[in-house]
């Protein structure tokens, strides 16, 4: 089978076995949103992060993040149910940056153990963290 199906197709008709799920998390973080300017929160994102660590066989959860940041409440709960869940699955947490991790965005991409950022990603705080 050509590699390429393998990334495309559902893990029962793929041949590997390995699966790390990745929670995409984007967007400025308030406590609530409306359709036209959607928000990241506890709330909302909860349910998608136990979903990936649900996954008892894979070796990691992967986070990608592309925030410029927002309430720093939201982002500590955020921050704190990825770092419960991942201590009692006993799995590491990997954070991805993409565009940006900034206030917020960083304190909820230091939840992971290890944080993968391109060079030219904006990735940092200057408040949110103290």
């Amino acid at each position: 089978m050509p590699k390429f199906l393998n990334r495309i197709l559902p893990k029962r008709l793929r041949d590997d076995g390995l699966t790390i799920p990745v929670v995409r998390l984007q967007g400025a973080i308030f406590a609530s949103g409306n359709q036209l300017r959607p928000a990241l929160s506890l709330a909302g994102t909860a349910g998608l992060i136990e979903k990936a660590f649900a996954f008892k066989d894979a070796p990691a959860v992967a986070i990608a993040l592309n925030s410029p940041g927002g309430s720093p409440v939201q982002s500590r709960l955020i921050y704190k149910r990825i770092r419960d869940l991942a201590d009692e699955n006993n799995k590491p947490v990997l954070g991805f940056v993409e565009d940006a991790a900034a206030s917020g965005g960083y304190f909820i991409a230091v939840a992971g153990d290890e944080i993968i950022a391109d060079p030219s990603s904006i990735v940092g705080s200057i408040g949110v963290i103290y």
